[in-house]
């Protein structure tokens, strides 16, 4: 997804990783040619091949929670990168695996804060997979569970910084989704705790370095803090991230925050080009992109690809599937569509004839 690169890169370094536990872990050695093949059909954008390389090591280690993790993670950035639920029952099927085992597995290595990493990182896909499916309870107890587990494998190592990313997350969306109570003092704010603790893996971390600058990214848009998110995601600009749809399209959004049209306009067609070589479709996501377009062109004065993109963006949201398609990181498609109304009709008050 933004972060497909990521996790195969995070999964296969997993595997080789060692913290000094001195003890016994879940870790395994001798998938060196793995990673080399991994990095390189990534680039390729070879994404069954990369899912087979998991499915090699869930049969080759059935016992170890790291090769359901690795799948899960590949359906979970597919999904989110495309903005398709086409891998949804494969994601709930394996990340339940990768629970079971993981159980499993702490029992076996209690001592062992890898394990427990894991595991919590394992409760923590399927919560977010439940709450985008409005299914409450269940990501509630994932939740609960995941932050458990990755708190036990922050006292077991303290030097496992990569468990601030999934503290970092929970500090401050917990703030942002209690901001009642907080508001009230009944709960602190620790929206700032949260922001710092993923700043300390952009610095120390090395798993989710990068997922955590994205999380920064994000939190900072939603802060209104654009400066600080576009600098974030510029530090992507000379990666492999330079031809991911979700990079592409934070740069457009931010960018258009900022009053830079141009450069949204640019990165808007970016997005629309990555789309356009995978296989499975979203229309809400070709939609919003076509809208971005045609903000973009208005703001330009130029109201003649304006009336275009905004009759493009109304005919993808006339195909959207909802059971087919999920939501964008930074706006609901509710209000992608409020704001093609709006734009629709300030053309109407120039005299396009945009119906």
């Amino acid at each position: 997804m933004k972060r497909i690169a990521i996790f195969l890169t995070l999964f296969f370094s997993l595997v080789n990783l060692d913290y000094g536990l001195g003890q016994e872990s879940i870790k395994f050695s001798g998938v060196d040619t793995l990673i080399d093949r991994a990095v390189d059909i990534f680039y390729q954008k070879q994404f069954d091949r990369a899912i087979h390389i998991c499915d090699s090591v869930i049969a080759k280690y059935p016992d170890n929670p790291l090769g359901y993790l690795g799948l899960a993670g590949v359906y979970h950035l597919l999904m989110l990168n495309y903005r398709v639920s086409y891998y949804d029952a494969k994601f709930d099927s394996v990340t339940s695996l990768a629970i079971k085992v993981g159980e499993k597995t702490i029992k076996k290595y209690h001592n062992d804060a890898y394990a427990y990493f894991v595991l919590g990182a394992s409760y923590g896909f399927r919560g977010l997979n439940r709450i985008r499916k409005n299914e409450w309870l269940g990501a509630f107890h994932d939740g609960v569970k995941g932050i458990s587990n990755i708190k036990k494998a922050r006292r077991l190592n303290e030097n496992l910084y990569d468990t601030y990313y999934a503290l970092g997350l929970f500090y401050y969306w917990k703030s942002v989704k209690a901001k009642f109570l907080t508001a009230l003092r009944l709960m602190k704010d620790e929206r700032e705790k949260g922001i710092e603790y993923l700043k300390i893996v952009v610095e120390k971390g090395h798993l989710a370095k990068l997922e955590a600058k994205f999380a920064l990214i994000e939190i900072f848009y939603y802060e209104d803090r654009y400066e600080e998110a576009l600098e974030m995601c510029q530090s992507l600009a000379d990666t492999p991230f330079k031809d991911d749809p979700t990079w592409n399209y934070l740069m457009a959004k931010i960018n258009g925050k900022l009053g830079r049209w141009e450069e949204m306009r640019r990165y808007f067609l970016r997005v629309i080009e990555l789309l356009d070589e995978f296989p499975l479709k979203s229309n809400s996501y070709y939609a919003e992109c076509h809208y971005g377009l045609a903000k973009a062109s208005f703001e330009m004065k130029d109201y003649d690809t304006a009336d275009k993109e905004i009759k493009l963006a109304e005919e993808y949201s006339k195909k959207r599937d909802k059971k087919k398609e999920i939501e964008g990181p930074l706006l609901d498609f509710d209000l992608v569509l409020k704001r093609m109304e709006k734009l629709k009709n300030q053309l109407l008050d120039m005299g396009y004839p945009v119906e």
